[in-house]
């Protein structure tokens, strides 16, 4: 009791505290309190997941792993384009089909919260490399050019 869960309900995840363990007709289900509403519910496990403590220090930059390429050109239709990995000042570059496009190097400037690309195909390109976190610090951004981004979230697959 008293875990920090996220719990799906209406097709979304909405933030809550576990409150009671449900026995006998509510054994598998737990009593959540909302943290945006004041009503509690009964919530099945299937609908629950733990929240982990995630640290984001502003000094940390963009973490290894993952990040998809998209391109907001229409902001009606984003159009996935790729993604990369990065991996301790190293990045690649694949396309959607997971063909490698290229390899590079990059450093990160923490007091500008800037990605430089310092050899590559994203060098090459001339990409930006501002960088920002957002839902505190779960998904992590770096601005390509002004309409393409790269985004890693700690709650999605590729």
């Amino acid at each position: 009791m008293g875990d920090k869960v996220e719990v799906y309900n209406s097709g979304a995840w909405y933030k809550a505290t576990i409150s009671q363990i449900g026995s006998d007709n509510y054994k598998g289900y737990y009593y959540v309190q909302f943290e945006k509403f004041s009503n509690g519910q009964w919530a099945k496990a299937a609908d629950i997941k733990l929240v982990t403590a995630i640290v984001v220090e502003k000094n940390n930059g963009p973490r290894n792993g993952s990040y998809i390429v998209v391109s907001y050109s229409n902001p009606s239709n984003p159009i996935r384009i790729g993604y990369f990995e990065l991996s301790n000042g190293q990045y690649t570059y694949y396309t959607t089909a997971k063909k490698l496009i290229g390899k590079g190097s990059f450093s990160y400037n923490a007091s500008g919260k800037m990605v430089k690309w310092t050899s590559g195909p994203f060098k090459e390109a001339k990409w930006d490399g501002s960088f920002e976190t957002d839902r505190d610090g779960k998904t992590h951004k770096i601005r390509l050019n002004s309409a393409t981004i790269g985004s890693n979230s700690t709650d999605s697959n590729l």
